[in-house]
């Protein structure tokens, strides 16, 4: 009997943290590289974690820590319309992550840009979609910030050609 009850909790336990998750971004975004001047800003609100690891990692300006004859930037809290709902990530975990499920996070992105007392709004519409699967044990660097990191990189180059 001690036997099955160990069994059984071990096969929930490894189906139920099976599923690694990986994010990606889309195709036409993935490649891209910035390989323009950029320009230095400084960062006045950095208690905004999230949205200034993924302004890090978009590698779009040079954050600098002195304020004085550089743009500043304020950030603003990520606003996302991804749905609360966890439908896609059941099939993933009914087959202890052998089946990959998706799951999409659409979020704006926006930040305002002073220079020369002239206040630039600039707003991005980021999509991240979230793999789960076995497999995704392999692609262990594609983490959220950097992965939504380089979507707005993406979003940057194409509205500014």
């Amino acid at each position: 009997m001690k036997f099955k009850v160990l069994t059984y909790s071990f096969l929930l336990s490894a189906s139920l943290c099976s599923c690694i998750p990986s994010y990606n971004v889309a195709k036409e975004y993935r490649n891209v590289k910035s390989d323009f001047p950029k320009q230095n800003v400084f960062v006045v609100n950095k208690d905004l974690k999230k949205e200034y690891e993924i302004l890090k990692h978009s590698n779009i300006y040079n954050i600098v820590e002195d304020s004085t004859d550089t743009a500043v930037l304020k950030l603003y809290p990520i606003h996302s319309y991804s749905p609360p709902c966890g439908n896609p990530m059941i099939g993933s975990m009914l087959t202890i992550g052998l089946l990959p499920s998706y799951f999409p996070y659409t979020e704006t992105y926006s930040y305002d840009l002073t220079e020369n007392n002239k206040t630039k709004n600039h707003q991005y519409k980021l999509n991240v979609y979230q793999s789960l699967w076995l497999f995704n044990i392999f692609r262990l660097g594609k983490t959220y910030k950097k992965q939504t990191g380089k979507a707005l990189l993406g979003n940057y180059v194409a509205t500014n050609k």
